[in-house]
């Protein structure tokens, strides 16, 4: 049995291939076309798409524009897997959440069983790196350069960065995608190398970005601590700033995360739009933060997969130890992650505590040892916990967000997507729930779906941002 876990589970490179694009048509939404009705606080609820049938299917917003394009992609997910929650589909007639895992016929008890979840485990597993990029580079990607974007002073970022160029070498005008790994990951991650390939071949320029505490910026900057969105999400305004200050072929900067990178990626497009006085970043954060600019960042839009919604709650659940990897393997392989973060950096106390974690990073960080916690945790919120708010951070969001997550996801709760949904009037905002995925595994459990959905996405014609925009 271990020797079969230990094959099958093991991370996989998913490239992407070219029958695995199907291209979508959407377009614009002429004013006035189709009929929307009214939800709460006057925001589009529930859509009737107006489709020519000579012509693309016409949207006004991010929610829309999923519905059309899922609706030409669904053919590539197996029967069974063509049964998904699309945003408008998770609230019932009042506006509350569907219970998910009703709506799946999947128990939640079952999931991190793995005779009762095999390939929400094996697809997991498969998305996973095993391997670091810190003390030794990952070997040189073909048509991608080493670049250090500083953010601050003494302080620059890592990342891979591939210009599109055409016929004379020059480069071309092209948006670029900037991609960020799971929870403590870096460039070494096999899916991150996958997709900016499959970015670039498609006609982007691609950044794949090391965070502080990840990666070679862990390596060169030992003493900048990691603040798990904090610092990091004015790193990411500054990181979209200098590659279009920069680069001026580069029109503009969408931006792709996954598992807690997801949740670096919706902070960006709420703290892209927050207002100077935004509750979530008290006097004592924003001492450590620039005002508001008005300058728009990844106005291509973002995409967070199986991003941590609930992370305090997760935060609470890693508090008890896990021993046994056959009894609750999810926890126990997360907990073997921040064992290995805590024994690298040297803390006084291992174990896998999250809640520890946090607290010696942002001690040991410009924030110091006497930060309160609990600010730091105001400001990476997403929903509500034991009576604190979350701050309706994606109500803020001026540029198109996509959040996918999977019914079947091992380690995470589906249930907190429709939650989070039945909270969020923004029509810029779109939610995903697939029938299989696990957790972050969207490429081993669809390759077709996983390439064309964000391919699409970003399409400079029919791409969300490109017929539904953004907002002032």
């Amino acid at each position: 049995m271990a020797g079969l876990a230990g094959c099958v589970f093991d991370e996989r490179a998913i490239p992407m291939k070219s029958e695995y694009f199907v291209p979508v048509r959407v377009s614009a939404e002429p004013e006035a076309a189709g009929h929307v009705s009214q939800g709460r606080d006057g925001q589009a609820d529930r859509v009737e798409l107006v489709t020519d049938r000579t012509g693309p299917a016409r949207v006004a917003n991010t929610r829309e524009w999923l519905r059309a394009a899922h609706a030409q992609l669904e053919h590539l997910l197996p029967p069974r897997g063509r049964r998904v929650l699309l945003t408008e589909d998770m609230l019932d007639e009042q506006g509350r959440p569907v219970d998910v895992y009703r709506y799946f016929d999947r128990p939640p008890e079952t999931l991190n069983k793995l005779h009762q979840n095999w390939n929400g485990m094996v697809h997991t597993g498969q998305a996973v790196s095993r391997s670091e990029a810190i003390d030794e580079p990952v070997p040189p990607w073909e048509g991608f350069r080493t670049v250090w974007i500083p953010v601050a002073e003494r302080i620059s970022l890592h990342g891979r960065l591939a210009v599109q160029t055409g016929p004379d070498g020059e480069p071309v005008d092209a948006d670029c995608i900037v991609l960020i790994p799971g929870f403590l990951g870096d460039n070494a991650v096999l899916r991150t190398r996958d997709l900016a390939f499959a970015l670039r071949d498609r006609g982007f320029h691609v950044l794949a970005l090391e965070l502080r505490g990840h990666g070679r910026v862990e390596y060169y900057y030992p003493d900048v601590y990691y603040n798990f969105g904090v610092i990091e999400t004015q790193d990411l305004m500054r990181v979209s700033e200098w590659l279009q200050d920069h680069h001026p072929f580069i029109r503009n900067t969408g931006l792709i995360g996954f598992c807690w990178g997801g949740n670096h990626a919706m902070l960006a497009a709420w703290y892209d739009g927050r207002r100077p006085d935004d509750p979530s970043i008290t006097p004592r954060v924003a001492a450590h933060l620039d005002p508001p600019t008005g300058r728009k960042h990844y106005t291509a839009g973002v995409i967070a997969f199986s991003p941590v919604l609930t992370w305090e709650r997760l935060m609470e659940d890693a508090d008890t130890p896990r021993e046994d990897m056959w009894t609750d393997p999810s926890m126990y392989f997360f907990q073997q992650t921040v064992k290995s973060r805590m024994r690298r950096k040297g803390y006084p106390e291992v174990s896998g505590s999250l809640r520890r974690l946090i607290n010696y990073e942002f001690a040991h960080s410009e924030f110091g040892p006497s930060f309160p916690i609990v600010e730091g945790y105001q400001f990476l919120r997403f929903m509500p916990h034991r009576g604190q708010p979350d701050g309706d951070k994606m109500e803020f969001a001026r540029i198109p967000v996509l959040m996918v997550t999977s019914v079947n996801d091992p380690f995470l709760p589906a249930q907190d997507m429709a939650d989070f949904t039945a909270r969020t009037d923004n029509p810029l905002v779109a939610t995903l729930i697939l029938r299989g995925g696990g957790h972050i595994g969207f490429g081993p459990y669809n390759p077709a779906y996983f390439y064309s959905l964000i391919l699409n996405y970003f399409d400079p014609v029919h791409g969300a941002a490109a017929v539904a925009g953004t907002r002032e």
